[in-house]
């Protein structure tokens, strides 16, 4: 599910570059491998550039493995595991593209109120052995759809309503407290919109 997404031009928040500095982004699209908005447990009050797509420690180069992490496995994959209760990210985005086999089309999900998506996610660091560069990345967490992505795909995105935000990355919590929260208020069918994506790519 969810291998492309739409980044809206996000003009209320500044962007952190790796470099310390900052930037407003523009309309554009992402898939697994690409640098996408992100706000960490680690740094809360600050929009950070991440890689989509987690790496391990034995991998020697950038692809997209690991980009979607199942909220029913985050306790038992190992990887998950290390990261539940310890490092936690919410992703912002405008909308997000799924491809229906049977249907031979793709969709378009967006809110039905035209605002940004948040979306749970795990963050970790990768440091690559050969350059000594360090890589922030993170993965998506997803879960069962709703009723009506479940008309489209048989998996959603975690989506956080914006208030909520601070359940996923607040510190104070544990993993398992914050996994259960999510776990019981997905999102809900009536604040999303589903339109046939034109002149899209199969995903």
């Amino acid at each position: 599910m969810c291998g492309h997404v739409e980044i809206g031009e996000q003009k209320d928040i500044n962007i952190v570059k790796r470099d310390g500095g900052s930037y407003t982004a523009k309309k554009t699209s992402g898939n697994p491998g690409s640098m996408l908005p992100v706000v960490t447990d680690a740094s809360p009050d600050k929009v950070q550039q991440y890689r989509w797509g987690l790496l391990t420690m034995d991998d020697d180069k950038i692809h997209s493995k690991n980009k979607h992490a199942r909220i029913e496995s985050l306790f038992l994959v190992p990887l998950w595991r290390e990261l539940v209760g310890r490092k936690h990210c919410v992703v912002r985005i405008q909308a997000f593209f799924e491809y229906n086999k049977e249907h031979e089309k793709t969709y378009r999900i967006e809110r039905a109120d035209g605002q940004p998506f948040y979306i749970a996610g795990l963050w970790d660091v990768w440091f690559d052995i050969k350059t000594g560069v360090l890589l922030p990345t993170f993965t998506i967490i997803t879960m069962p759809p709703n009723q009506v992505i479940g008309e489209v795909h048989d998996r959603m995105p975690a989506i956080l309503e914006r208030n909520n935000v601070k359940n996923w990355i607040n510190a104070n919590y544990t993993g398992e407290q914050r996994v259960a929260w999510l776990r019981n208020n997905p999102c809900a069918s009536e604040n999303l919109n589903i339109t046939v994506a034109k002149d899209h790519k199969k995903e």
